[in-house]
């Protein structure tokens, strides 16, 4: 049987997880959320925050259409999303690459250049690492953080009649990806959310104090409200019109002949936070100036997971970025 018989990505980590039964009183929270949450890690409570995420050449960059640096704040943005995600703060990162040997030693130095600058912008220190060949350039970075448990957020968090609610516009960096794909010139703003995608570090130290659930948006809208609704055993609305979409998205689908609600749903890496939140508490972020989208509402499981169209028309939510797909 192959990986993508049996779902792909996370239907594999679901099974390899019933090959890790361990446990420790330390663990607060292990595979299923953004990152790994440890107790018993800072003096006053913090937890201590662990995260890794890898960036494969052909997979997630091309170095002919993206610079080294670029590539560079791509792979730290990515793992300080899921700090955010988590409602915590970056602190030390690790880097481990795999480089062929012929490799040009200023395309390395530039590519560090790149993580030494998204580091200085997410007051995060480069501490550590490891190098080793290979054929196609890799680069794996472990990232940790911390947080409060006030601040806390997991997937799980999830509850019926709380508001779903996302913090920007999605199907960016999909977009992008689909022009360069089919040969066009991106327009800046796509250009940009597909080789440079920044985080909402900005404003989840806002958010988490007051939503429930929360999770970065790097695999589809349709795949992280799947993962809430599956930690926290909830079903889900989500309304096709209420979707943040920009209109160079809208652009490019119609140039490459997409749907731009696929971009939202299904394209991955725009690195905005989706989290679910009570009304009240809701309008407790727009008194401090922070905005965010309402696209839909948490419902009990018996209802499934739903997206909602302008005509009524209501389908199954599934969907999302599946790397053995």
């Amino acid at each position: 049987m192959k990986i993508r018989d049996i779902g792909g990505e996370f239907a594999l980590i679901g099974r390899l997880a019933q090959h890790s039964p361990i446990t420790h009183p330390d663990l607060v929270a292990g595979i299923g959320d953004d990152a790994a949450v440890i107790g018993g890690s800072f003096p006053g409570g913090d937890y201590l925050l662990a995260t890794t995420d890898m960036l494969v050449e052909t997979s997630h960059f091309r170095r002919d259409w993206a610079t080294p640096a670029q590539i560079g704040i791509k792979s730290v943005a990515c793992n300080v999303s899921d700090i955010a995600a988590m409602g915590g703060t970056p602190t030390f990162m690790f880097v481990s690459l795999a480089l062929a040997p012929d490799t040009e030693v200023t395309w390395v130095e530039t590519l560090y250049k790149g993580m030494a600058d998204a580091c200085r912008r997410y007051g995060v220190v480069l501490a550590g690492g490891d190098t080793t060949h290979g054929e196609a350039v890799t680069i794996s970075i472990t990232l940790l953080g911390r947080v409060s448990p006030d601040n806390l957020r997991l997937r799980s968090h999830a509850r019926p009649g709380e508001l779903l609610c996302i913090t920007g516009p999605l199907g960016g960096s999909a977009a992008g990806l689909a022009m360069l794909s089919a040969g066009l010139d991106p327009p800046q703003y796509l250009r940009e959310k597909h080789l440079v995608p920044g985080c909402r570090l900005d404003v989840s130290p806002l958010i988490a104090p007051v939503a429930r659930a929360m999770i970065d948006i790097s695999d589809g809208l349709a795949a992280e409200v799947n993962h809430i609704c599956d930690q926290s055993g909830t079903g889900a609305e989500i309304v096709v019109a209420d979707v943040l979409i920009h209109t160079s998205v809208r652009d490019a689908a119609r140039l490459t002949g997409n749907d731009p609600l696929d971009f939202a749903l299904a394209g991955g890496e725009d690195f905005e936070l989706l989290f679910s939140i009570s009304s009240e508490n809701k309008q407790l972020l727009e008194e401090k100036g922070i905005q965010v989208a309402v696209v839909g509402r948490v419902t009990e499981a018996v209802s499934g997971r739903i997206l909602v169209y302008p005509d009524g028309k209501r389908t199954p939510l599934s969907g999302g970025y599946n790397h053995f797909s």
